[in-house]
């Protein structure tokens, strides 16, 4: 674990879970901020309610940016340790 590919999909691993963890939490969170008698959101509409609730919040663009780059890392890790 000592080469710097390794290292790369780690990383890209991490990345992905905190990515994943991000978006379960701001999927809380937007349904916590809904009223009681509405009817159950899905996944894209909790996170749509969650970016017109919070508009300052830059949780929504993290979590983008950890599960775009997440899955990347670990095959460009891969790719570099079979070069």
């Amino acid at each position: 674990m000592g080469s710097r590919e390794d290292w790369i999909v780690v990383a890209g691993f991490l990345l992905a879970a905190c990515g994943l963890f991000l978006r379960i939490f701001l999927m809380l969170r937007a349904s916590d901020a809904q009223p009681v008698n509405e009817p159950v959101k899905g996944a894209r509409q909790l996170l749509r309610s969650f970016g017109s609730r919070y508009l300052k919040s830059r949780l929504a663009f993290l979590m983008w940016i950890c599960l775009s780059a997440g899955p990347a890392l670990p095959v460009a890790g891969l790719l570099l340790e079979f070069r």
